[in-house]
Order: C-alpha cells, then sequence, then structure tokens
C-alpha cells in the first residue's frame, strides 16, 4: 500500500484543478490583452480566478493580487522591499518575524540585518506558539512591518494573528501572514483578521505547483519589485484550488481531524513518545511528534520502505525554540493528511509505524 503524510510539502493536484488548468493551454490561450475575440474569451477565466481568490480570503474588490512562483519567493520581496522603503524614507528600521518562518524567510532576515536593518525573531513557547508578551516588549514606532505565518508547517501549530493585529494596529505597524497552512483548514478572513499583506500558495491544497499569490489591502502601497510572474493556467489552477479548499474546510475540520486523531492516540499508545502542540492549538490534520532513542531519518526510512511518506524535521532548532526535552532532539517527524487520506492508510501507517519504532529501538540497543 501506498500511504502519502507529507501533504505539508506538498500535495497531489486536484482532477478538477487539473480540469481547469487545461482549457489554458489548448483553447484559451490568446493574449488577454489583445483586442479580439480569442482574447475575450481568455480573460474570462483570469477574471473568474481572481474572483475565486479575493473570496476564498474574503479580500475587497480594489485590494490588489500579485501572483508569484511561491508564497516563500513573493514573502521575501516583501521584505526586501520593506528594508529598501526604510532605506529611502529613514523613518523606520526594524522588521520583526516569528522563529517559526521557512528557511528562506530567515535567509533573506539574516542578509538585510548584515545591511543595517534590526531583525527581531519572536521566539516560540512551550506549546510552539509565537511569544506575545515579546512582541508588546520589541515592537516600536520604528517598526516597519511585522510578518507571522498563520500555521507553523511543520507542527500545524496555530498563531494568534488576531491578537498580534491589534499589537500592530495599536502602534500603526503593518502586519503580513502567510496563511499557505491554514487556507482549507481553518476560517480565514483578511478583513477580520487585520492583514495589510497576505501570502499564500496552493501546492499543500492539492492545487498546482510554484504558484502563489500576494494580496495587498487597498491603500497599502508595494513597489515595482512585487511584480507578477505566474503564468495564466497555473493562476486559474490556484484559483480553483482555493475554492474547492474553502468548500471542504468542514471535511477537514471534522472528518480528517477524526483519522489525525486516530493516528495521534496511537502514537501516544507507543513509549516514550513527544507530540508537539496539544491538539487543541493545532490545525486539523498535522500531528508532529518524536519518540525517543528513534532518529527521524531512521524512522522516515523504514517507513518508507513500507510504502509510507512522512516528513523529518529539524528537531534541534524546534526543540531549543520551545523549549521540549532535549532527548527528541534529531527525532521528530511530521505526519500532515489530506482529504484524500483514507481510514485504511492509517489504519496502516499505525500498524508500520509501532513496528518501525520497535525495530529501530532494537537495533539501537544491539
Amino acid at each position: 500500500m501506498q500511504v502519502y503524510l507529507d501533504n505539508n510539502r506538498a500535495s497531489l493536484l486536484d482532477t478538477q484543478v487539473f480540469e481547469a488548468m487545461q482549457p489554458i493551454c489548448t483553447t484559451q490561450y490568446a493574449d488577454p490583452t489583445a483586442r479580439h475575440s480569442a482574447a475575450i474569451a481568455a480573460r474570462a477565466p483570469l477574471s473568474q480566478a481572481y474572483e475565486k481568490i479575493r473570496t476564498s480570503i474574503h479580500a475587497k474588490p480594489e485590494e490588489t493580487i500579485i501572483s508569484g512562483s511561491s508564497a516563500d519567493a513573493l514573502h521575501c520581496r516583501l521584505l526586501i522591499a520593506t528594508y529598501l522603503g526604510t532605506i529611502i524614507t529613514g523613518q523606520k528600521n526594524q522588521i520583526i518575524l516569528s522563529a517559526s518562518e521557512s528557511d528562506a524567510i530567515h535567509e533573506t532576515a539574516a542578509y538585510i540585518a548584515s545591511q543595517g536593518c534590526h531583525v527581531t525573531i519572536l521566539p516560540l513557547d512551550s506549546n510552539g506558539i509565537v511569544d506575545l508578551s515579546l512582541l508588546k516588549q520589541v515592537i516600536t514606532p520604528k517598526t516597519a512591518l511585522v510578518s507571522l505565518t498563520m500555521v507553523d508547517s511543520q507542527t500545524g501549530a496555530i498563531m494568534p494573528i488576531d491578537e498580534v493585529s491589534q499589537i500592530c494596529a495599536a502602534h500603526e505597524v503593518p502586519l503580513h501572514s502567510d496563511i499557505t497552512h491554514a487556507i482549507g483548514k481553518l476560517p480565514v478572513d483578511m478583513q477580520m483578521l487585520g492583514l495589510d499583506y497576505l501570502t499564500l500558495s496552493t501546492e499543500t491544497v492539492h492545487g498546482p505547483s510554484a504558484t502563489a499569490i500576494l494580496a495587498v489591502k487597498e491603500g497599502k502601497i508595494f513597489p515595482n519589485l512585487l511584480l507578477p510572474s505566474s503564468n495564466r493556467a497555473d493562476l486559474v489552477g490556484l484559483g480553483k484550488a482555493l475554492e474547492l479548499a474553502v468548500d471542504a474546510q468542514a471535511f477537514e475540520m471534522e472528518d480528517v481531524r477524526e483519522l489525525r486523531d486516530t493516528l495521534e492516540e496511537a502514537i501516544q499508545e507507543i513509549p516514550q513518545n513527544l507530540v508537539v502542540t496539544p491538539w487543541a492549538l493545532r490545525t486539523p490534520h498535522t500531528v508532529m511528534a518524536g519518540f525517543k532513542g528513534v532518529q527521524n531519518e531512521a524512522l522516515v526510512w523504514e517507513l518508507n520502505r513500507h510504502g509510507i511518506s512522512i516528513s523529518a524535521e529539524k528537531g534541534c532548532t524546534l526543540i531549543t525554540n520551545i523549549g521540549q526535552e532535549r532527548d527528541y532532539t534529531h527525532t521528530l517527524v511530521s505526519f500532515a493528511l489530506s482529504r484524500y487520506t483514507t481510514e485504511e492508510e492509517i489504519a496502516y501507517t499505525i500498524e508500520k509505524l509501532k513496528e518501525a519504532v520497535t525495530l529501530i529501538r532494537e537495533e539501537r540497543i544491539q
């Protein structure tokens, strides 16, 4: 049996998304900016895609949607553009990020820090949630941007974006959030969350890979550095994927959660386990766990032998951030389900997981 539980990195392209993209490559291929009937036909699916994007995140028609190759790429461009703005105006010189951002974001932050911008990294608490008390201490009138992912891609931990938004609003500081791992799993409303900038990509919700958008709140400026780069077929696929993800949200929050909980209960039956972030503070499809004495790479390899795909995570950094037991360094793995995951797949995974942990521990003792 083949079981794919690495959906926080990439997911199966939905057949409905593929079907929506096909006409752009076969019959609606004309340049939509031209002035003929073929161009008019090509403009229609593009307009529909933008409408689906705005509807999925509750963006206003006046708010700008910029397409790009990935959410990380757009996020990095936003950080660099903000930094350049601090140079031009000379009024603000600080950017605040969380420890849960991706490696690409932290690498970009390190670069702009080397150029003189003050970059503050907010640590995570014992539950893997960003420390709001520290945010209140470090945010100042000199802060140019606060950027915080809505859901941690490794643990599934849900960040308190609404509270962060209130803090930012009180200091008149723009707020950006990457909602890639929240869309389709949790309600996402750009207006209610108080976001000035929002990024997302759809490769984790059965959409096309290497396709993302940045939504810019009405009235917020954005420089030419943030230019569109997605092709039309991918953008149409992105819109369809978001539409389907939002439609499936109730299923994710109930049926997928039930499967995730079944897996998690089995994990907790294995002696000397660690589950990161309480289930109530996580998205309904993710569980990160470690098993004392079981290297995560060994566990990934052993499960892979049985056709099960999971992800080995960077436990050393994560455990340091959230203050968990160091005995579990390099043991953490992440199981990320999807709406295509079945009961049979989870039962099979539980069986092989228990066998794998026992085998690796026995081999370690010998």
